[in-house]
């Protein structure tokens, strides 16, 4: 559609009701819906029917509260397989778990910060109840280090500060750092181009992580390897380090040649799983 061409506003306002789900990544109450969507509570009710009807949103009969639905899944699954750089990064990642046998994960900014929109699970079991739409936390993980040093989404500060004040509610997987701590591992990643963590923030599990970026030079996902300690070494040197940075340099380059990446934040169909603390 040109920009500036007439579109429908039934969907626009329904656009409305999705991101405020999206932003908020939990169930919400009709009133608090409708504010967040900036419409009177009687017409989005309205438009709450019909979304509920075809399955992008989804309502409690317990409680009444609402929530993104199963097709909202669909939709994001669909996105991950029509996208040629996200598609390949799956096949990549899946690669690297079958060559050492560690999990591997797909993170992009999403509404409420790095979002797990694929995993391939090791040979070994971990700790770790990951998900597609599993938060991470910016501070406390290997993963989001990665977008606090290579990412330019203005809310990358904010959640920033909220995880680094030990006074509010934790709202990812994640260990609490002081601001000193935290600055100087940023410095690292930018540095050395990756992140690690090593025994944390699950006692026994060591991870690296390492950022893809698109056709803009913006980065657009951050590719995961988490394992045990004794069967992933995390070192400079190491061979899982040095195949991952292989792995996201390729992407990286692979994205320069290809138009149409997506935006940086992605916000949309994959619904985050429920907050997990950390």
């Amino acid at each position: 559609m040109r920009q500036g061409a007439r579109g429908i506003q039934s969907i626009e306002v329904s656009g409305r009701i999705l991101r405020a789900l999206a932003q908020t990544c939990g169930p919400m109450m009709l009133k608090d819906l409708a504010q967040a969507a900036d419409l009177a509570p009687a017409q989005c009710h309205a438009y709450l029917t019909s979304l509920r009807h075809v399955g992008l949103v989804r309502q409690d009969p317990a409680t009444g509260h609402y929530r993104t639905g199963a097709f909202a899944l669909r939709l994001g699954i669909g996105w991950m397989k029509s996208t040629p750089q996200a598609a390949a990064a799956v096949r990549e990642l899946k690669a690297l778990t079958e060559e050492f046998g560690v999990m591997s994960l797909l993170a992009v900014w999403g509404a409420a910060g790095p979002t797990i929109i694929h995993f391939n699970a090791g040979v070994t079991q971990t700790a770790l109840n990951i998900r597609q739409g599993t938060l991470f936390s910016v501070t406390g993980t290997a993963t989001g280090r990665v977008f606090a040093a290579f990412g330019t989404t203005p809310e990358i500060e904010q959640h920033i500060d909220a995880d680094l004040d030990k006074s509010r509610q934790r709202s990812g997987i994640g260990s609490i750092l002081t601001r000193a701590d935290f600055d100087r591992q940023r410095d690292t990643t930018r540095a050395r181009g990756f992140a690690t963590a090593e025994g944390g923030p699950v006692p026994g599990l060591n991870a690296v992580a390492a950022p893809i970026f698109g056709c803009d030079g913006q980065m657009r996902f951050v590719g995961t390897l988490i394992g045990p300690t004794d069967e992933l070494n995390v070192g400079e040197e190491a061979a899982e380090v040095r195949r991952l940075l292989a792995v996201t340099g390729s992407l990286s380059a692979r994205g320069a040649e290809v138009a149409g990446s997506p935006s940086q934040t992605y916000a949309g169909s994959i619904a985050p799983a429920d907050r997990e603390v950390g």
